[in-house]
């Protein structure tokens, strides 16, 4: 199982670094070099949409291996917070895993850990 994620304010990638997953994550980047994926991954998204075009045409290219989506955000955005993660599970009917606050608490970081060693 990979986790594939996208961090624009390093939050997400320091929840990946905490699950200590990095060997096994892809970082999506707007660079264009979107990796092809042919196993069972996760997505890990920030709340922010804007300019996260690139996300979508990744997910539209790989949904059969996409089994999750998680989401991470700031409580202080109210009803928007993991908008993105909350748009792409009810666009693409996936799962919407877990969502948790910034780059994720202890138990955040030990029920992701669980997830990923169910799916593995």
């Amino acid at each position: 199982m990979k986790l594939v994620y996208t961090s624009i304010t390093g939050q997400s990638h320091r929840f990946v670094k905490k699950l200590d997953w990095l060997d096994k994550a892809i970082r999506l980047g707007p660079q264009g070099d979107e990796p092809n994926l042919t196993e069972d991954f996760l997505l890990l998204v920030p709340t922010y949409e804007s300019g996260l075009e690139y996300v979508d045409d990744f997910l539209e290219d790989h949904l059969n291996y996409c089994k999750g989506i998680l989401g991470s955000g700031n409580r202080n955005f109210g009803p928007d917070f993991c908008h993105t993660a909350k748009r792409l599970s009810k666009t693409y009917g996936l799962p919407l895993l877990h969502t948790f606050e910034y780059s994720g608490a202890p138990h955040d970081i030990d029920y992701v850990k669980g997830i990923l060693a169910h799916e593995s």
